[in-house]
C-alpha cells in the first residue's frame, strides 16, 4: 500500500506502441513478473488500458500497459484514442517517461509504427530526454552496422533528436537473458528525466489518415536511402583517403629512415676502413719493435692495436644491425604498398595522391647522391619490388 508521499512522488511510466510489438511482454519483464497479458495473437491482446505501481531504484512508478493505436476499424481506433488519452490525462500532474516500443519487419522499421509514434506526438510533444525508444523482437544475429543504420533511419523517419534507443533480442517466457534485459531497461529508465506532458492537439488519425500517410512514408522513405547511399559513397571515398594518408604518413617515415641508415651503413663502412688501415699501422710499430717487449713503442703499438680492434668489432656488430634494421624497412614499405593496393580496390596507379607521392619517394632515395654509391640491396630490392609488381618506374 502506497502512502500519500509516495503518491505525491510518483512517476508516471506510459508503454505505447502498435498491437503485437511486445508492449505487454516488456512490461512484465521491467515488473519481474507476469502482471500484464501477452500472446501470440492474430489480433491485439491489449484492449483496455492497464497500469500497476512498482519500485524502481529509489523511484515509485505506476506503468501503464495501453493498446495499440491502430487497429483494422474506424471503432477500434477511436476507443484507442481514449485510452491512450485516458493514461496521460491520469498522469498530468507527475512527471512522466513514455517508451515507444517499434516492432519490425525483417529488420525494416514498419510504416504504421512511425504513423502512430507522430500522431501521439503532435499531441503530447513527446521531448528526447523524457523518452526511450525500443525497436523490439530482433534477431540475435543480425548485422554489426543494424544499430546504427537504425538509429540513423529513426532520427530521420520521426524528424527529432533521439537520446535513448534500446534494441532488444527476440526474448521468450523461459529467456535465460530475460534479467539482462530487464537491468538494462531499467537503467535506461532511471537515466531519463520524466517530465509532464500537457496534451496540446487531439490524437487524430482515422483509418484513410494510415493509408495515406504509409504511402507518404514509403516515399519519404526512398528519399532517405538515396540521400544515405550517396552520403556513404562521399563518406566511403573519405575514409578511403584518410585511410591512404595514414600509410602515406607510415611511407614518408619508413624512406627517411631507410636513408638515413643508408647515410649511417656509408660512414661506417668509411670507418672501418680506416679501423684497418690504423690496425695495419699499429701491427707495423709493433713487429718492429717486437724485439724490446719492454719498451715504449712496442707497449703503445699493442695497446693502440687492441683498442682499434675493438672499435672494428664494435664497428662490425653496428653494420649487422644496420642491415637487419635495412631489411625490416624494406618489408613494410613493401606492406604498406599493399595495404594501398588494397585501399583503392587492387589499383596502385599513379592517379591516387598517396601513389604518386610513393614513387616521388622512391625517385629522391634513388638518386640521392649521399647514398647512391652505398652497396647494399635495400635501393635495388624496392626498384624490383616496384618494377615486378607495379611496371616500369621510369
Amino acid at each position: 500500500m502506497l502512502t500519500s508521499r509516495a503518491m505525491l512522488d510518483m512517476y508516471g511510466l506510459i508503454i505505447i506502441g502498435n498491437s503485437g510489438v511486445g508492449k505487454s511482454f516488456l512490461a512484465n519483464i521491467i515488473l519481474g513478473k507476469h502482471h500484464f497479458k501477452h500472446d501470440f495473437s492474430a489480433r491485439s491482446v491489449t484492449h483496455r488500458t492497464e497500469s500497476t505501481t512498482c519500485i524502481l531504484g529509489d523511484k515509485h512508478y505506476r506503468i501503464y500497459n495501453i493498446p495499440g493505436l491502430i487497429e483494422g476499424d474506424e471503432e477500434r481506433i477511436a476507443l484507442n484514442r481514449r485510452e491512450i488519452s485516458r493514461a496521460f490525462e491520469e498522469q498530468k500532474e507527475h512527471p512522466l517517461v513514455v517508451i515507444y516500443v517499434f516492432g519490425h519487419q525483417n529488420g525494416r522499421i514498419r510504416n504504421e509504427d512511425i504513423v502512430t509514434f507522430q500522431a501521439i506526438h503532435k499531441a503530447y510533444t513527446l521531448s528526447p530526454d523524457s523518452l526511450i525508444i525500443i525497436v523490439n523482437g530482433l534477431p540475435p544475429d543480425r548485422p554489426n552496422t543494424y544499430n546504427k543504420k537504425t538509429r540513423a533511419a529513426l532520427i530521420d523517419l520521426l524528424g527529432m533528436k533521439l537520446d535513448q534507443i534500446c534494441y532488444i533480442d527476440h526474448l521468450n517466457s523461459v529467456d535465460i537473458h530475460r534479467e539482462d534485459v530487464r537491468k538494462y531497461l531499467i537503467d535506461t529508465i532511471l537515466n531519463v528525466h520524466p517530465r509532464i506532458h500537457i496534451k496540446t492537439n487531439n490524437i487524430n488519425l482515422m483509418s484513410d489518415d494510415i493509408f495515406e500517410l504509409k504511402d507518404d512514408l514509403d516515399i519519404l522513405k526512398i528519399q532517405i536511402d538515396n540521400e544515405r547511399y550517396e552520403h556513404e559513397d562521399v563518406i566511403g571515398s573519405m575514409e578511403r583517403e584518410y585511410e591512404a594518408v595514414q600509410r602515406l604518413s607510415v611511407l614518408r617515415r619508413l624512406f627517411c629512415q631507410g636513408k638515413a641508415d643508408l647515410y649511417r651503413l656509408k660512414s661506417f663502412r668509411e670507418q672501418e676502413r680506416h679501423l684497418i688501415s690504423v690496425i695495419g699501422q699499429w701491427e707495423a710499430e709493433e713487429i718492429a719493435y717486437a724485439d724490446d717487449h719492454s719498451s715504449d713503442h712496442y707497449i703503445l703499438a699493442v695497446t693502440n692495436k687492441q683498442d682499434a680492434q675493438e672499435q672494428l668489432t664494435k664497428n662490425f656488430a653496428t653494420q649487422r644491425q644496420i642491415n637487419v634494421a635495412l631489411n625490416v624497412c624494406q618489408k613494410d614499405i613493401e606492406q604498406i604498398c599493399f595495404e594501398l593496393e588494397q585501399i583503392y580496390d587492387g589499383r596502385f596507379d599513379r592517379g591516387y595522391e598517396s601513389i604518386r607521392e610513393y614513387y616521388v619517394l622512391l625517385d629522391n632515395l634513388r638518386f640521392d647522391p649521399t647514398v647512391i654509391d652505398v652497396q647494399h640491396d635495400f635501393i635495388s630490392n624496392l626498384c624490383a619490388f616496384t618494377c615486378r609488381r607495379y611496371g616500369n618506374i621510369d
